[in-house]
């Protein structure tokens, strides 16, 4: 049997890859619509985005985040009844509330856009997604927790490349024969609703194989009177213990998503291309957590597994490696971000390069929510949903009113520097929350971003003194890797771990 460690590193492996493949082909995406659209397209496209995903969270993040629990939890007790039943109860309760959400958008539409008066198109392309793109993406993200939760992330990694390669296409054509924004919210659409049918199919085949295995065997059971016939009540799921445990991770991840996006949406008020240069580099910047948020997704239903067996030190010592090993990997990433983003923001266009300073806060901002995230998936695998609900309300209120009051003075930065305050605060108050439980950090996860900071700094110098930026991030790689290895914020033995993992899935 596949140990914590291994089970959570093949499955974050998998979420891995999709990421990205995610972050790589939405670049292209946003680079070459950017090459082919002007600023002001893009920035109309990227605030419906925005707005449309801080909805789709409010809407249908809650049932996601109870889907991947309780299927885990049902599944390591082998109970595939009731596996099911949560599986149809999810999936009609997220397309149900999405659905009713978007009609309401779509009546609203009007209203909403004139916040941004001097864009015209915006009540379209926000009434447009609301009944296309906003139901599609809440099916398509509860198949994912489906997959997720059965620890099967290989076809998270598969429905992830089908929606980046369908998105990218659509949304390329439609730009090519003169739909401007609306071939991106069209791409969208396209991508999510092409996902969501072959995501439920593939659903389908997974949950079935497994509740008809299940059934054969407590039919010997009963045969051989080790198990007594099912009435049907022991395969009653608990309702109330799944909505309410949905409603706060409803409000928690709603306020995470907005949060996220609330610089977009502020930036937009005073300036369309201002948004898009900002949307851009956050984008950018959420590459980052891709690896934490990886491992964070699969820390739910491997933590929620273990528990129900009673192996809460295994969770301890769990929770431990995966925040350490995450914050070294996550660590290249921000390194190639921190020390020079003008490199990157220039390949899209120079007057993305406005935005260099607003991408440098960002990068430690989302580097600090995916820490967070890991956290969250922790709590909600001991059943802290409220806390994380309370903990969420907090960081996003600091963010929500601190973004509308710096915007105006220092402009993207100012959303920036909201984001990266809030974001602090909400890390203090998950490891408060953390060290409650009795989840203490170990002081070795602090080797990290130690080893990140020293790297910086010695990078920085170089670039600053021989104005090289290529010597400057090869120096600071190396550094990060050596001194990773020498004060053992990753051993070998984790290194050759992962690598089996990968070589074996490889085969």
């Amino acid at each position: 049997m596949e140990k914590p460690f291994e089970r959570l590193a093949r499955g974050s492996l998998y979420l891995l890859l999709g990421n990205i493949i995610t972050s790589i082909v939405g670049a292209l995406f946003w680079i070459v619509l950017a090459k082919m659209l002007d600023a002001e397209h893009i920035g109309q496209a990227m605030i419906v985005i925005a707005f449309t995903a801080s909805i789709i969270a409010f809407a249908s993040s809650g049932m996601q985040t109870a889907l991947a629990k309780y299927i885990s939890e049902y599944n390591a007790k082998g109970e595939y009844a009731k596996t099911r039943r949560v599986i149809k109860m999810g999936l009609i309760l997220s397309l149900l509330i999405s659905t009713v959400v978007g009609i309401i958008l779509f009546f609203l539409s009007d209203s909403i856009s004139t916040i941004y008066g001097s864009s015209e198109g915006i009540a379209f392309l926000i009434a447009f997604a609301s009944l296309s793109y906003i139901p599609a993406n809440a099916v398509v993200a509860s198949i994912s927790s489906i997959y997720t939760a059965y620890h099967r992330t290989q076809y998270v990694l598969l429905t992830t490349t089908i929606f980046q390669a369908s998105r990218l296409t659509a949304s390329i054509a439609l730009a090519s024969y003169g739909f401007y924004s609306l071939a991106i919210i069209a791409g969208f659409s396209i991508a999510s609703i092409i996902n969501a049918v072959i995501g439920y199919v593939i659903m389908q085949r997974i949950s079935k194989h497994d509740y008809a295995r299940e059934k054969v065997k407590r039919e010997r059971r009963v045969e051989v009177g080790e198990e007594e016939e099912d009435d049907g009540i022991e395969s009653r799921i608990n309702v109330k213990a799944l909505l309410a445990f949905s409603g706060f991770n409803y409000i928690a991840t709603g306020l995470r998503t907005l949060r996220n996006q609330i610089g977009v949406l502020t930036v937009g008020t005073s300036s369309i291309e201002l948004s898009a240069f900002y949307g851009i580099s956050s984008l950018i910047a959420n590459v980052v957590g891709q690896v934490m948020l990886s491992i964070a997704s699969m820390m739910l239903p491997t933590a929620s597994e273990e528990i129900t067996k009673g192996n809460k030190d295994g969770v301890k010592h769990l929770f431990s490696i995966a925040m350490r090993i995450a914050l070294v990997l996550n660590g290249f990433l921000v390194l190639l971000l921190l020390i020079e983003p003008t490199y990157i923001l220039r390949m899209i266009s120079h007057s993305y390069v406005e935005a260099s300073d607003a991408l440098r806060l960002l990068v430690i901002a989302y580097l600090i929510n995916s820490t967070s995230n890991i956290m969250a998936s922790l709590l909600n695998a001991i059943n802290r949903a409220k806390d994380i609900a309370v903990r969420e309300s907090v960081a996003s209120a600091i963010i929500i009113a601190l973004t509308p009051v710096l915007v105006p003075i220092l402009g993207m930065e100012g959303a920036a520097l909201a984001l990266l305050i809030g974001s602090l605060t909400n890390l203090i108050l998950s490891y408060m929350l953390i060290n409650k439980q009795g989840f203490t950090i170990h002081m070795d996860v602090y080797r990290a971003p130690l080893s990140i900071a020293a790297a910086f700094t010695l990078g920085y110098i170089v670039l600053v003194v021989y104005s090289n930026t290529l010597i400057a991030l090869i120096l600071a790689l190396a550094v990060h890797a050596l001194l990773s290895l020498a004060v053992k914020a990753i051993t070998r033995k984790e290194i050759s771990t992962i690598i089996s993992v990968i070589i074996t899935r490889g085969r």
